[in-house]
């Protein structure tokens, strides 16, 4: 998706700051970080009358009202979930984590993984953990 307007205010005075700070007439996609509400979404609306699609992660898409999502498709804006962000980035590429675990069927030792991969003793018991 190219040209998100991402808005990651959680206090509803900054999002409404940040609402008239990013979006324009020409914005047709925003991602919000927060529950949608009645009053965000009227404020998107008037900051952005010509937006096309409204997004929020699936956690906050699931407990936003249904009354809100068919308000909007009534006119003509897309309501949906997505997953920008999904979580803090890791430390380690996926080989590495994946080679944790061939290490230890291995019968590798924690300790000797840890070393092997040049990895923390407490992020290998983790990965073990999970």
């Amino acid at each position: 998706m190219d040209d998100v307007a991402v808005l990651r205010s959680s206090r509803k005075e900054s999002l409404l700051d940040e609402i008239d700070e990013k979006l324009d007439k020409s914005t047709s996609v925003v991602h919000l970080s927060v529950r949608p509400t009645i009053n965000i979404l009227a404020s998107i609306l008037t900051a952005a009358p010509d937006v096309k699609t409204i997004t929020c992660p699936p956690s906050l898409f699931v407990r936003t009202p249904k009354k809100l999502g068919d308000a909007l498709e009534k006119i003509g804006v897309d309501f949906t979930q997505l997953l920008l962000t999904p979580g803090r980035p890791r430390l380690h590429p996926d080989w590495k984590i994946d080679k944790v675990y061939e290490l230890d069927e291995k019968g590798f030792s924690v300790k000797e993984i840890s070393e092997e991969l040049d990895i923390p003793l407490t992020t290998v018991y983790y990965y073990l953990k999970k």
